[in-house]
């Protein structure tokens, strides 16, 4: 009786544990050489591809430095303008013209003051494979009745147009590489109940993407004119 109860209850649960550690490393292993058998089926290059995608390539380091620096070299070169702010945003670069750089009151006819600095950061964009973004922003007052323009939205579009063909033709980026967007009212960046803030809402950004490189494709040739019926 006494040695029954003293007894140590042999459970023999974890004597198989090495045959489930053992299957899961041959799976593992078999998983590896079907893997390195495909590819060496596709051929030479599709395995160089896959080697390659394992480590950062020196070009994509060299890219991530330089836009590093994109923010210092802003500021050296339109940040010290009156109206006009470099801002480090999560994943992206802006540059914000105030409500005064660019245009007059209503109007999305670029002054002549905005060119050479326009200019100026084109020649630094183009060398970046980083897409860019033309915002533009209004506030939330209505436009008057004989405004040259509907809403606030197209007075936002125009405004950012006007930025981006400037960017083009003198500042040497190509059209792939820049895009126009319109925000109005709805991205402010103030309130719209006092004048301070209407006065932040009231401008232009240039936004540089870190992770969205552009593609340089050629333009598609354009369609063959339709003969008359």
């Amino acid at each position: 009786m006494i040695q029954r109860l003293v007894r140590n209850h042999h459970d023999g649960r974890g004597e198989t544990i090495w045959l489930t550690i053992y299957a899961d490393m041959i799976t593992n292993l078999m998983l590896v050489f079907l893997a390195l058998y495909g590819l060496s089926v596709m051929g030479k290059d599709a395995f160089d591809s896959a080697a390659e995608s394992l480590k950062m390539q020196p070009s994509a380091v060299a890219q991530l430095e330089q836009f590093d620096r994109l923010a210092p070299a802003l500021k050296d070169t339109v940040g010290i303008l009156p109206d006009v702010t470099i801002i480090n945003d999560v994943g992206a670069v802006r540059v914000q013209f105030g409500e005064n750089a660019l245009f007059n009151s209503g109007s999305a006819t670029l002054k002549e003051a905005a060119y050479e600095p326009l200019s100026s950061i084109g020649a630094l964009l183009k060398v970046i494979p980083n897409t860019i973004v033309v915002e533009g922003h209004t506030d939330s007052v209505p436009l008057a009745q004989n405004a040259a323009f509907k809403d606030n939205y197209e007075l936002s579009l125009a405004r950012s147009m006007a930025v981006v063909r400037l960017l083009i033709e003198k500042g040497g980026l190509t059209p792939a590489q820049v895009a126009s967007a319109a925000y109005g009212e709805h991205h402010p960046r103030g309130g719209n109940e006092t004048a301070d803030g209407r006065r932040l809402n009231r401008r232009v950004e240039i936004a540089i993407f870190r992770d969205f490189p552009y593609a340089d494709k050629p333009a598609p040739d354009a369609p063959a004119e339709r003969a008359p019926l």
